[in-house]
This record gives structure tokens, C-alpha cells and sequence, in this order.
């Protein structure tokens, strides 16, 4: 150990974490520590040594202390018993202030119940005269008055019966409460009802008379008071209700043959018409008056009459009465009765301008209404997804030989109404459906500039999913998913179609089915994003007027349209290439055969030097102007769609490549068997002029231009000059030609006319 360790403190945990680490047994560590403890005896002695005189005064220097510390007790003790004397005698006085404050409280609370007791009494016995005096009144004014003051008694009683709750008074009181309770409810309910009643024969009389109506007005919110006053607001809505509007109800809906089956839309929207002449002539009349006599009163009225009185009882009797008419067994009535009771409702709201209104407690009138049981479940008492289904039936089993069965699995939720907007997974083709009426098609196929079944059965589909006579807001998302799925349905047929004419032996008429494939889903596509916007207009999202968010959802539909065709660009690169190669083929068929005549022509005949380029290179695309002229009659049919430029241009640039490249190859391989020919006469002259004849090397056999020649500035004289010539000039049309076109020959035809050119002029 290091000589500081003696040192105190010592730190034992600190000095095992050091011994450790430096890696010491603990055997090592006990003999340090014995040492350690020798060390510090010694030290200890050493200093018991030096100051030997001070460690004998330790005991003597505490001499006297326990005389100090008695003389402080006795005081400190008298001090303590002092403390808890006056601690005992505090505790005694409060003790005393609480039981009396206790029988204070007991005093008062018997005093409470005291005067409650009397209170309640009194109260009753008070409502009771009331009462009886109500029944001697022969006056409506009295008679109501008094039973609107025993209400507001009736109203505290009840309080004090709540608050004494349990006491014997008010236990034995409790029959009496609950019959001068039942008495007040039978007289306000018979009142109610005989002046409800009464109002709605003035509010529909030919003639009504207006004080009349005023009177009854009155006289039923005086009721409306009383009931406020017991909390009672519930029972008067539903004797308001049963009084004035069940009898109408039922005299409309009830009287309806087959529970509504089959309901005409003329008669179910005539029905819906007089209930909303109903309406206007007691419901909009009565609120009126009644809110009016009721303004004096402080508070809210607690009363919802448009949503309580009259929808609840006018969809109830609908719905009791009428229950098929929410079913789509005719799919065009149930379209149009749909309609009509979307717009009664509309007509309904605006009737109470319930959207306009708002009561004293914040609560909008068109809230209330929204959030209402009846309102909710009348608007899901309409079969909304049969009617999809049947509608989806109609339309899916008029596409010929559809994939529509596999297109359903494909995408699974929407027999449940899960709106799942997704884009369905590619389907294959399974089932043989009708075709639409060929009537239905031709109006489409003109408007559109279709020359296809498939492309017109599509549109036709999808006008039909968005037409008004069929599509309905709730379902637009059902409607959307069917139209993408009507889109892959024509992207598998096309598809399907194309590669049946690709792979046939292509001739003038499959690349003129071809050509109208392509036609049409340029023109398809076009119609499809035309018509985006007006199904924007018809979801609800997009019917706010919000022009970025019809933005958003034009984008957003556009997106998934064009993910559903988007496998027919492909496939229409397809086609144009077949159609392109196709050209080619025809463009080039005698390309040999024409550059050989070109040789024959120059050969041992003593022509003068060619001109003007061979007549065949200006009919060279001939088939491919034959081509654009049917592109332009196809696109005159649809100005609207960008069809003829763009596919001619693609034509031209792959057709001009294509044919310059073979051009090129043909005209290359014509000048090496030149080169070749002139090679081989050249060794034979040499031969002949002997052994030691000289060798031109100027002629080169696997050359198309041999070393030394040059026709520029010059006519040419030999034959082969003649023809290389010839075909200088051919070129040089060519690259006319291309260039007239807005095209670019092909590398291999730019790099031959850079080779050939010194066989220019």
C-alpha cells in the first residue's frame, strides 16, 4: 500500500474496487490490510506519546457537566406541564363548540324539514283547489291558465318531494303527489289534443279565419308552457304529433293498395306534394304563432316541433305504410321515387328554414333533424346497394363476351357497399353476356368518332353508370368502381383483340382493324376524361363549388383512369409496330429486284449517264401515304381527338428508318458486288497482258467506293460509273423524301450517303 493510505477516512468499497482492478487476490488483499492495521496502531501510539498530557485531560476537561445539564431540566419541565395543561383546556372548549354547533345544525335542518313539510302541504293542497276550479271554468282562457299555475306548483312539488326523499311526509304524501300529478297530465293532454285537433280543421278549411287560428295558437302554447313547466315537453310533442299529423299521415300513406309495391312516381310524388301542402298550411303556421307567444317566456322552449311533430310521424307512416317502396324490385321507379323523396326532404327543410334557424340554446333546427333516429333510419331504409346490384346486372349483361364475373371477385367488398375505390387487379375473360341494343351504339360511335363494338359498348357502360336515370349521389363510389371496371373490361377486350390480329398473317384488312383499335382508345380515353368533369359535378365532394377541390378529384379520377389503361399503351405500341413492319415490308418487297434493274439498265447498253433518280424510289412510300390517308379519314370522323398527327408521326419516323436502313443495306451490298466485278475484270486484263503486267490497285473488291474514284464535277464514262451514279442519285431522293416527311432517316442510311458521296455531281 502507498504511505497516503493510512490516511482517514478510509473507503473500503473505493479500495476493493481498486484492488480488483488491478488484479488482487484476496489473500493479498488481507495481508495488505494487516499491515495496514500495524500502520495504524503505531501511528496511534506515536501520537498517544507526543501528546500524552493532552489525552489525560480528555476525562477532566468534562468535569461539572451534569451539574449544567440538571440545573436546565427542572425549568424545561415546568415549561412542558404548562404546555399540555393549556393543550387540555383548549381541547375541552372545542369540544363543546362542536357539540353545540352540531345542535345548531340539527336545530335548522329540523326547521327545514319543518317548513318543507308545510311547503309541500300547502302545495298540494293549493293544486288541488286549482284543479277543482279548472274543472268549474267553462272559459278555454281559464281553464288553461289554471292548469298552467297547478304546472308550475306541480313543478315544485316535485322538488320538495325529491329533496325530502326518504322522509315519512313525504312517503306518505307520495299518493296524493302522483294524483294530482296524473290529474294535471289527463286535463293538459285533453286540452292539447281537442285544441290541436281543432287548429288543424281551421288551418284547412277553405276559409280559415285567422283569429280562430290564433286563438288555438295560443291556447296550445299555454299547454306547451305547462308541460315545460314539468319537464313533461316529450308527452306534448307526441300529443301534438298523434292529434295533428297521424290522422294525415295515414289518410296519404294508408289508404296505398300492396304496401307500396310497384309505386308509381307520379302518385308517390303527388302524395308527397299534398303532405307538403300539409305542412305549409299547419306546421309552418302554427310554429309561427306558437313562437310567438312563447318569446315572453325566459329559457329556451325545449320544443323541436318540424323534427318531433311532423317528420317523425310523416317517415314512420311512409315507412309502416309503404315498406316496398324502399325495395328496388323496378329499379326505373325506385330511381325516380328515390329522387322524390330526396327532394321532399330538401322541400321539407326549406319549408321550416331549417337550415336557417337556430333556438335559444344554440341547437340548430337542421341538426336536430339530421341527428334524428327516424331521418337516419328513413334514408337506410332505402336499398340502395340492391339497387346497385341490379343496376350493375343491367349494365355488365349488356358488354359482349365481358370478363365481368372475374372482374367482380377481383375486386371484393362491393356487393357489401364497402366503397373501396381501389383499382382492381387485371381479370380474365370468363362469361357470354348480350350486347347493348346496336341502336344504343350508333349515337355513340357518331358523337364520339368510334369505329369499334368495343370501344362503343364501353362508353355506352359508362354513360350509363353516370346517366340520370340511373346514377344516384349516395352510390358514387359504387358507380366510379364499375366504371374503372368497365375500363378494364374494354382494355382486356381490345387487348384480347390485338393480339389475335398481331398474330394472324397481317394483311390490308387486319391493319385496318388495327388502326381502328388504336383509333379508339385514343378516342376512348379522350371521352373518358371529357366526362370526368361531369362526374365530378355529380359526387358530392366536388358539388361545393370548391375549385381546388375539383381539381384534386379531376386528378385524382384522371389517375386511376389512366391506370386502367394503361397496359393498352403498351399494347398499341404493339400494334402500331405490326403495322409499321408491316409497310416496311410492303415498301421494300422489290427493293432488290429494282436495284438490279437499275444494274441491268447501265450494263453493256451505252446509256447516257443517269439524271434524275429511278422512278420506283418516288413510290417507295406509297403504302405508307395509303396508310395516312386512312389515318385522316379516321380522324375526320373525331376532330376531337389528337389521333392523325400523332400516329402518323410515330409511323413515319419507325417507316422511314425501316426502309432507309434496308435501302441502305441493299444498295450497299449492289456497289460491293460492283467492286467486286470490276476487281476480277481487272486481274484478268492483267493476265493477259502477262506476268510482269502492273495491278491498278485503285480497285478494291470488298469496297463500295474504291480508292481513286470521284464523279464529282465530272460525267461519268464506264457503266459502273453509270450505276454508281444512279444510285447517288436515288439516295439523294430519298434523303428527300425522309426530310419531306419531318422525319430522320436511320444512322446506317445518313452514313451510306456520306459514303456515296463522292459519286455526286
Amino acid at each position: 500500500m502507498e504511505a497516503d493510505e493510512t490516511r482517514l477516512p478510509f473507503d473500503a468499497q473505493e479500495y476493493a474496487a481498486a484492488a480488483y482492478a488491478q488484479g488482487k487476490s484476496l489473500t493479498d488483499m488481507q495481508t495488505e490490510l494487516s499491515e495496514q492495521l500495524q500502520s495504524v496502531r503505531r501511528s496511534l501510539y506515536s501520537l498517544i506519546n507526543e501528546r500524552y498530557q493532552d489525552f489525560l485531560g480528555l476525562g477532566t476537561s468534562l468535569s461539572g457537566l451534569d451539574t449544567s445539564i440538571a440545573s436546565l431540566r427542572e425549568p424545561l419541565t415546568e415549561i412542558k406541564g404548562e404546555i399540555q395543561s393549556a393543550h387540555l383546556e383548549l381541547q375541552t372548549e372545542l369540544d363543546h363548540l362542536d357539540s353545540r354547533l352540531a345542535y345548531r345544525t340539527q336545530l335548522r335542518e329540523k326547521k327545514q324539514m319543518l317548513r318543507l313539510f308545510l311547503d309541500l302541504g300547502q302545495l298540494l293542497e293549493r293544486a288541488s283547489m286549482i284543479l277543482q276550479e279548472a274543472k268549474a271554468t267553462t272559459e278555454q282562457t281559464d281553464y288553461i291558465k289554471c292548469l298552467e299555475r297547478a304546472a308550475v306548483d306541480l313543478s315544485q312539488i316535485r322538488y320538495f318531494a325529491k329533496k325530502g326523499e326518504g322522509l315519512p311526509f313525504v312517503v306518505n304524501a307520495q299518493p296524493r303527489i302522483e294524483q294530482v300529478e296524473q290529474s294535471l297530465l289527463d286535463a293538459l293532454e285533453q286540452f292539447l289534443s281537442s285544441c290541436a285537433k281543432r287548429y288543424v280543421e281551421l288551418a284547412t278549411a277553405s276559409k280559415a279565419e285567422e283569429a280562430d287560428m290564433y286563438e288555438m295558437a295560443r291556447n296550445i302554447a299555454q299547454s306547451l308552457r305547462a308541460y315545460s313547466a314539468v319537464e313533461e315537453t316529450d308527452k306534448a310533442e307526441l300529443i301534438l304529433r298523434s292529434s295533428m299529423v297521424q290522422p294525415f299521415a295515414k289518410r296519404i300513406f294508408g289508404s296505398q293498395p300492396g304496401r307500396g309495391m310497384g309505386l308509381d312516381p307520379a302518385k308517390f310524388s303527388d302524395m308527397l306534394q299534398q303532405v307538403l301542402q300539409f305542412v305549409k298550411a299547419v306546421g309552418v303556421p302554427l310554429i309561427r304563432d306558437i313562437e310567438a307567444h312563447m318569446s315572453a317566456s325566459s329559457g329556451s322552449t325545449g320544443y323541436h316541433f318540424a323534427t318531433h311533430v311532423f317528420w317523425q310521424e310523416i317517415a314512420t307512416s311512409m315507412m309502416d305504410s309503404l315498406p316496398l317502396v324502399f325495395v328496388p324490385g323496378m329499379p326505373a321507379r325506385f330511381h325516380k321515387n328515390y329522387q322524390t323523396a330526396c327532394s321532399f326532404v330538401s322541400a321539407f327543410g326549406d319549408v321550416f328554414s331549417l337550415a336557417d334557424d337556430a333556438f335559444k340554446d344554440g341547437v340548430s333546427e337542421y341538426e336536430v333533424l339530421a341527428l334524428d333516429p327516424t331521418f337516419i333510419e328513413f334514408h337506410r331504409k332505402w336499398q340502395l346497394l340492391a339497387y346497385f346490384s341490379i343496376q350493375k346486372k343491367l349494365i355488365v349483361g349488356a358488354l359482349e363476351d365481358s370478363n365481368f364475373k372475374d372482374i367482380h371477385e377481383a375486386t371484393p367488398g362491393l356487393e357489401n357497399g364497402q366503397n373501396d375505390v381501389s383499382r382492381p387487379q387485371t381479370p380474365s375473360m370468363s362469361s357470354k353476356l348480350t350486347k347493348p341494343n346496336r341502336d344504343k351504339l350508333e349515337p355513340i360511335k357518331r358523337e364520339n368518332g368510334l369505329l369499334t363494338e368495343q370501344a362503343a359498348q364501353a362508353l355506352w357502360a359508362v354513360s350509363r353508370c353516370w346517366s340520370r336515370d340511373v346514377y344516384l349521389v349516395p352510390l358514387a363510389a359504387n358507380f366510379w368502381q364499375l366504371t374503372v371496371q368497365v375500363l378494364l373490361w374494354y382494355q382486356h377486350s381490345v387487348e384480347k383483340r390485338i393480339q389475335q390480329l398481331i398474330q394472324a398473317q397481317i394483311a390490308d384488312s387486319e391493319t385496318d382493324q388495327l388502326l381502328q383499335h388504336i383509333h379508339d382508345t385514343y378516342a376512348v380515353n379522350a371521352a373518358v376524361f371529357k366526362q370526368i368533369r361531369t362526374i365530378c359535378q355529380l359526387i358530392p365532394i366536388a358539388s361545393a363549388h370548391d375549385s381546388e377541390g375539383e381539381k384534386s378529384m379531376i386528378s385524382s379520377l384522371g389517375t386511376a383512369v389512366t391506370q386502367a389503361l394503361a397496359p393498352l399503351e403498351a399494347l398499341v405500341r404493339k400494334a402500331r409496330d405490326a403495322i409499321a413492319s408491316t409497310i416496311v415490308s410492303q415498301c421494300t418487297a422489290n427493293l432488290v429486284s429494282n436495284l438490279r434493274r437499275t444494274t441491268s439498265q447501265y450494263r453493256h447498253t451505252n446509256r447516257p449517264p443517269p439524271t434524275a433518280a429511278s422512278s420506283f424510289v418516288s413510290k417507295l412510300f406509297t403504302h405508307m401515304a395509303t396508310m395516312e390517308i386512312k389515318i385522316d379519314s379516321m380522324e375526320s370522323s373525331n376532330g376531337s381527338v389528337d389521333f392523325g398527327s400523332t400516329i402518323k408521326q410515330i409511323m413515319r419516323n419507325r417507316v422511314a428508318k425501316d426502309v432507309s436502313r434496308e435501302f441502305a443495306k441493299v444498295c450497299l451490298e449492289t456497289l460491293v458486288t460492283l467492286s467486286k466485278t470490276e476487281a476480277s475484270l481487272q486481274r484478268l486484263r492483267s493476265k493477259s497482258r502477262g506476268a510482269g503486267a502492273r495491278i491498278d490497285t485503285g480497285y478494291a473488291g470488298d469496297l463500295p467506293v474504291p480508292p481513286g474514284i470521284d464523279l464529282r464535277g465530272k460525267a461519268p464514262d464506264t457503266d459502273n460509273d453509270k450505276i454508281r451514279r444512279q444510285i447517288w442519285l436515288d439516295v439523294v431522293q430519298l434523303s428527300q423524301i425522309i426530310s419531306d416527311y419531318g422525319v430522320e432517316p436511320s444512322d446506317e442510311f445518313s452514313s451510306f450517303a456520306q459514303l456515296i458521296h463522292p459519286f455526286g455531281k
